[in-house]
């Protein structure tokens, strides 16, 4: 495989078809701006140019925040790249919803290849019964804490939300913050309030919405989780100026004993691989409201990413090519291995590369919660992830009242 890697800002801003002659294709992702990200795509595209090497393929990678707005600027300007990083719900949803995407039921009906995935996750890149991409992780949310520094501190994790505010005081008085939170690129923030959804009101919310039910609503309870988040960012339980600070730069803090807790995703493993000698990485789940009406078992998790092909592209034999090479088990292996997150993919997600955090997360909380929740900002329509990210940002910064925000997301999730 002969490949060129070049960056987001210079390609999306050129004026040129990307599509692919025979034997080339243009390939996009956003495995960018972290190492074990770095380090799972790199593996992947040169094994994947030995096992190929008649096959060029015209490489760009962003970071998460500016690959968003990039692709969507290429979908809009009718230049899509032929093979490309996606999120599954709303994000994908529109590309479908615009003749976009090329149909993978063909392919995947062959040779076993659907069947090799979770049929869960599967269903998450189906859409009016034809499947546009194909899922890569699950991810799941949960608080990540150091257990070296809680048993200095005598500290244990909270099983309830009001004794997690407790511990947010003694963790206070000693002089450290509470939580880590760097919510610059907005999406961060968005775990607290789904899961103050989720307690209060139960699983299934957004969904609802996407899924046009005519019912669907955020209830008191979106205004009760707004009131809550906004309280946590008046008691001073983030960083200081954590609204402009990077995800990166919060993980700082927390590796570095400055922040005593982190609610993230499972891809906190792979993040805290660089931590300072004695650092024990724990996890606890979100803690149980009691007044909620939700199951309290329940956990956000779902598809994190997905790769697609364009309807436009010409050279599609090879994009599936190397969409099959992407899933398979080895690779998908090799994933759970290098950034300690768990695959779609049957069987691949072992204990050996999964590790004894991960593991334990998978059979000790994923395994046995009633409901697994779609993240909110991925199962959303753009528009309503837009407002979503805006009007949280506003709670936490006191610019906007948490039952404005909740007006405005719930009016955002049933426009049309």
């Amino acid at each position: 495989m002969r490949l060129r890697a070049v960056a987001l800002g210079i390609a999306a801003s050129m004026s040129m078809s990307f599509s692919a002659l025979a034997g080339e294709l243009t390939f996009w992702h956003a495995y960018s701006g972290q190492q074990d990200k770095v380090d799972f795509i790199n593996y992947a595209l040169e094994e994947f140019g030995k096992a190929h090497p008649d096959i060029k393929l015209n490489v760009v990678a962003a970071e998460q925040s500016s690959y968003k707005t990039k692709l969507n600027t290429a979908m809009a300007s009718g230049n899509p790249p032929d093979v490309f990083y996606t999120l599954p719900g709303g994000f994908l949803g529109a590309f479908v919803a615009g003749n976009q995407m090329y149909s993978l039921d063909e392919a995947l009906a062959k040779d076993g290849w659907g069947d090799s995935f979770l049929s869960s996750a599967l269903a998450q890149t189906t859409m009016a019964g034809h499947t546009y991409a194909v899922p890569i992780d699950i991810d799941s949310s949960v608080f990540w804490y150091n257990k070296k520094l809680f048993a200095e501190k005598g500290w244990t994790a909270p099983a309830t939300y009001d004794q997690l505010l407790e511990l947010c005081e003694k963790i206070k008085a000693d002089g450290l913050v509470p939580f880590a939170l760097g919510n610059k690129d907005s999406w961060p923030a968005t775990f607290w309030f789904q899961y103050l959804e989720m307690r209060l009101k139960g699983s299934g919310v957004v969904s609802s919405f996407v899924a046009g039910k005519p019912d669907a609503t955020l209830g008191s309870e979106g205004t009760e989780a707004f009131k809550r988040i906004a309280d946590l960012s008046a008691k001073g339980y983030f960083p200081v100026g954590f609204n402009g600070m990077s995800d990166q730069e919060a993980n700082m803090l927390f590796l570095n004993g400055q922040a005593a807790m982190m609610l993230n995703g499972t891809w906190q493993i792979g993040a805290s691989a660089d931590a300072p000698d004695g650092f024990e990485l724990g996890f606890f789940p979100f803690p149980t409201v009691a007044e909620g009406k939700g199951d309290q078992s329940d956990i956000l998790g779902g598809v994190a990413a997905a790769f697609g092909i364009a309807e436009k592209t010409t050279n599609k034999e090879d994009a599936v090519t190397l969409l099959r090479f992407l899933t398979s088990p080895a690779v998908m292996t090799k994933y759970v291995e290098l950034r300690k997150t768990m695959v779609t993919v049957k069987g691949a997600t072992t204990e050996a590369a999964a590790g004894p955090v991960l593991y334990g997360i998978s059979n000790d909380l994923m395994g046995k919660a009633a409901n697994l929740d779609p993240f909110y900002d991925t199962a959303m329509p753009p528009k309503g992830t837009d407002t979503y990210y805006t009007s949280l940002q506003g709670v936490l910064d006191g610019s906007v009242a948490p039952d404005e925000a909740a007006k405005r997301l719930e009016e955002a999730l049933k426009a049309k």
